[in-house]
């Protein structure tokens, strides 16, 4: 039986960035910096071009992970219509939510979970993961200790909504589920 799918959108925003986000971000942010002056500082004086094109490799990947971290973020959680749209700043992924089978809580969701692709932390943890627990699952997680699990008889979601509770019984509605 399906949910009420003619509710209003339901806006969730994504959980406060995690310690995992947080200290990539600043990782990344204080290494490249590093980089580009241990170059220049490394790079002979006798040659000024030389020394600054020595500065502008890292400095290209500044701008490189710069990028990811904007592109990688979750903006929102989007509950419209049938379908769950997780918003990032490039890209809205969408999920039906026809055939959907649980929504749970899940601060363990990545317990011995290995990336198979994706960005482990620069922005938000986003891609492919395989667990034997999960099994293989997409993942667009700011903070792990607000993992929230969506199952379907063929895969399975992890998202980190702020308020999760409420998530998961809008989601639930939505699709229909009992508790």
């Amino acid at each position: 039986m399906p949910g009420d799918r003619f509710l209003p959108d339901a806006v969730f925003a994504s959980a406060p960035a995690g310690t995992r986000v947080r200290l990539t971000g600043i990782i990344v942010l204080t290494l490249f910096p590093f980089l580009i002056v241990l170059n220049v500082a490394v790079a002979p004086a006798r040659d000024p071009v030389g020394r600054w094109m020595v500065a502008l490799a890292p400095l290209i990947g500044l701008v490189i992970m710069a990028g990811t971290w904007i592109g990688a973020r979750v903006r929102c959680y989007r509950l419209a219509g049938d379908e769950l749209l997780v918003e990032r700043v490039l890209q809205t992924v969408r999920f039906p939510l026809d055939g959907l089978q649980d929504v749970t809580p899940d601060r363990d969701a990545f317990r011995s979970a290995w990336k198979i692709y994706g960005n482990d932390g620069l922005g938000a943890v986003a891609g492919r993961f395989r667990s034997k627990r999960l099994g293989t699952f997409r993942a667009y997680v700011t903070d792990r200790e607000h993992a929230v699990v969506l199952r379907w008889p063929d895969h399975c979601l992890v998202v980190s909504p702020q308020q999760h509770t409420l998530f998961i019984e809008a989601v639930r509605r939505r699709a229909g589920l009992s508790r």
